[in-house]
């Protein structure tokens, strides 16, 4: 009988062993399936936010074209051939007056035809129009006086993720006399992807104050920067970075590299204001320097442009 009890009980550790075994490599499997589906799913999850957000990005790159007006043919204007040399895979649009007037009726619906119609100046509806044919056609706008220094590509640092590129004109305590704003940005060159919101803003931001300003008994010749200028562009930029990005813009001031804000690529004084010396600006040829802009700005009297020029090269 005691031969029976041990022999039982042998069996019985046996068994219990062998059980034993059998749950500790169940277990093993188990934390080992589980810790590798996690890591699957955790990796592939990641993997697909990020091609999510690649994708999102990169869909939102600049398309390569060159936006210019002017009264004249382009070939009447020296600095076109710097554009179109430096940037050989570019489309390159030009303007004259009746040609944008048609491409405003063409592709903008009538309350912002019959707006860009009622302007009074031809400045207006030239502000006007740069807006309207990037914000259609997307690419980089300039002004028919500003040469291009470096190619396009080079002017967002690699960066794939950019959609807008704007640059600082002026940033200094004394920008209120000349400036319309004291940190004030460039609308003399920008780049766009087509149907950016900061351009939708701004046209309908030009669309509010024409129904103001029309009105208006004032001179409108002295309220053009906050028309359609590089004053009300500057408040456009700013409430869109402050309403999107938590960005205000006196944390945009005194920067001396470029500056990626979500899809804003935000570029220092030197970029398209480089003869700006007092603001660190080191002049045309220097390496961050990219557009030079030569201010024959034809609204303004040549003496008055003659002033431009010389206050921007010696004293902003």
């Amino acid at each position: 009988m005691t031969n029976n009890y041990y022999a039982n009980i042998k069996q019985f550790t046996d068994y219990t062993g062998r059980t034993l075994a059998v749950c500790l490599w169940c277990i093993i499997f188990l934390c080992y399936f589980a810790f590798t589906f996690s890591k699957f799913f955790i990796t592939t999850t990641a993997s697909h936010n990020l091609r999510t957000a690649t994708r999102k990005y990169n869909q939102l790159n600049i398309p390569q074209n060159i936006i210019q007006t002017g009264l004249y043919s382009s070939t009447h204007w020296p600095y076109t051939t710097s554009w179109k040399q430096l940037n050989p895979n570019a489309s390159y649009y030009f303007f004259n007056d009746e040609e944008a007037s048609s491409f405003v009726h063409k592709h903008m619906p009538p309350d912002i035809a019959s707006v860009y119609d009622i302007l009074p100046f031809a400045v207006l509806k030239a502000d006007f129009f740069r807006y309207i044919a990037t914000y259609i056609l997307g690419g980089v706008y300039s002004d028919i006086d500003t040469e291009c220094l470096q190619p396009i590509n080079v002017w967002t640092d690699n960066y794939t993720n950019v959609s807008f590129i704007v640059g600082v004109e002026g940033d200094t305590a004394i920008g209120g006399a000349i400036l319309a704003r004291k940190l004030q940005l460039c609308q003399w060159t920008f780049a766009a992807k087509p149907k950016h919101p900061i351009l939708k803003r701004m046209i309908d931001n030009i669309k509010k104050k024409t129904k103001i300003f029309i009105k208006s008994k004032k001179d409108l010749s002295t309220i053009i920067m906050d028309w359609t200028g590089p004053g009300l562009w500057t408040d456009t930029i700013f409430d869109y970075l402050n309403e999107t990005f938590n960005i205000n813009s006196s944390t945009l001031s005194k920067l001396n590299q470029g500056r990626l804000i979500g899809d804003v690529y935000y570029l220092p004084v030197a970029a398209f204001s480089p003869v700006a010396l007092s603001l660190g600006a080191k002049g045309r040829n220097d390496k961050e320097a990219l557009v030079y802009h030569d201010f024959q700005g034809s609204w303004k009297p040549n003496l008055i442009q003659k002033f431009f020029k010389l206050i921007r090269s010696h004293i902003l």
